[in-house]
């Protein structure tokens, strides 16, 4: 008991963190798998590098809309219904979904289209699962609870998306989405059982656009903030963003590795970030949180600039696995930033403005598929690096308290 008290599992001792832990991970797992038979689906029915980076917009741009008021939800409401309900959602939808597939019907549309309303969710449980972990461990634990939250999504994640390859290649697509409908429904009953007294944030009678005033402002007043956010913007349009074209390297014109190659590099992603997690989650503090992020930032437009110039898969697949192991870095340090300088009954707002980035990173994604379309991958992903390391360098330099904190 000792040992896991001041080692890297002691948030593990909080039995309600234990149950955030694990419904975040069980839903991540489906998130996964549904990203891998998605873009697998839309590149068999299509073969459109573009219509396969609008799988992964779809993931994603409910975040612009839901993100910021996702915040103010998680401050005001019951996080423990939120996460039910948007659960119960993603469930139903993915169910609907496999029986869509089943039936052969090919409407891109239609999938895209319950693609989204499962991406809705995605910024609900970031921000109530944020603001669970930071009341039940605490502030001097939340590094710990932080990247041990990163860790098992990225643990699970890369599980998933193997897992995933495998089940299309041999049993179909709508296998992996009827079971990423199951694991919905895990998250649900595992949720369920938080005894974790919620407190209300610092919010007043007025209306929901009024106390998402009140967060916005707060970001507005921060340079430190400021920067936080552009540099989210960058690593979710371009960092992240790369991982919309693996179905095209995975297809015949580039690697011809099929879909378990695209399996394995979903998973080389999540396992990288996996490291990355572990190795956060080992340290008791950190310093200097900012030149940190900066730092993770550079090295990920350096490793986007290998992988562009990467002629062979299994290279390709170690990179990718250091590109998850500086994003999950990059991932705990924003968010612990955010939650250390939050005021106090504020921190579901910001970081739901921190959410909204993830819905602004789909451009990204969707000029990668039009450059992909122009040029080839190879120029796309070389494109990202420079784009990367250019805004990077330029924020660090601009934004003081970047460099300071």
């Amino acid at each position: 008991m000792p040992r896991i008290q001041h080692g890297p599992f002691k948030s593990f001792l909080y039995p309600d963190y234990r149950l955030v832990w694990i419904g975040s991970t069980t839903s991540s797992t489906a998130n996964w798998m549904l990203k891998t038979a998605i873009s697998w689906l839309v590149l068999e029915m299509t073969h459109s590098p573009i219509l396969i980076t609008f799988v992964f917009a779809a993931f994603a741009i409910p975040s612009i809309f839901i993100g910021p008021f996702a915040g103010v939800w998680a401050d005001k409401y019951s996080r423990k219904k939120l996460l039910v309900f948007v659960w119960i959602v993603s469930c139903v939808c993915s169910i609907i979904l496999g029986v869509l597939v089943m039936a052969n019907i090919k409407d891109v549309w239609l999938i895209l289209l319950l693609t989204a309303i499962i991406g809705s969710s995605m910024p609900i449980v970031f921000v109530c699962s944020q603001t669970y972990i930071y009341d039940i461990v605490g502030p001097s634990n939340a590094l710990n609870g932080i990247s041990l939250w990163s860790l098992g999504l990225r643990l699970v994640g890369a599980a998933g998306a193997i897992v995933g390859g495998f089940i299309i290649e041999s049993s179909g697509i709508y296998v992996a989405i009827f079971i990423a409908a199951i694991a919905y429904g895990l998250s649900c009953i595992t949720i369920s059982a938080i005894k974790h007294v919620e407190q209300p944030g610092i919010l007043d009678d007025s209306s929901v656009f009024a106390n998402l005033k009140s967060g916005l402002s707060v970001i507005k007043g921060s340079g430190l903030l400021i920067g936080v956010v552009i540099l989210a913007i960058t690593a979710e349009a371009f960092g992240y963003g790369v991982t919309a074209i693996f179905p095209i390297l995975a297809d015949v014109g580039v690697f011809g590795v099929g879909a378990l190659g695209l399996g394995i590099m979903n998973g080389a992603f999540g396992v990288g970030g996996v490291l990355g997690s572990i190795i956060l989650a080992s340290l008791r503090t950190l310093d200097r949180l900012g030149v940190l992020l900066v730092t993770a930032l550079m090295i990920c437009g350096l490793l986007l600039l290998a992988l562009s110039l990467s002629n062979y898969f299994y290279i390709t697949v170690l990179i990718i696995g250091g590109l998850g192991l500086v994003m999950a870095s990059y991932d705990t340090l924003s968010i612990l930033i955010i939650q250390r300088t939050a005021p106090e009954g504020m921190r579901g707002r910001l970081t739901g403005v921190l959410v909204l980035t993830f819905g602004i990173g789909p451009a990204g994604h969707v000029a990668l598929g039009v450059i992909t379309s122009a040029i080839g991958p190879a120029l796309a992903i070389g494109t990202s690096a420079v784009i990367v390391i250019s805004i990077t360098l330029l924020t660090f330099f601009i934004i003081k308290k970047l460099r300071s904190m």
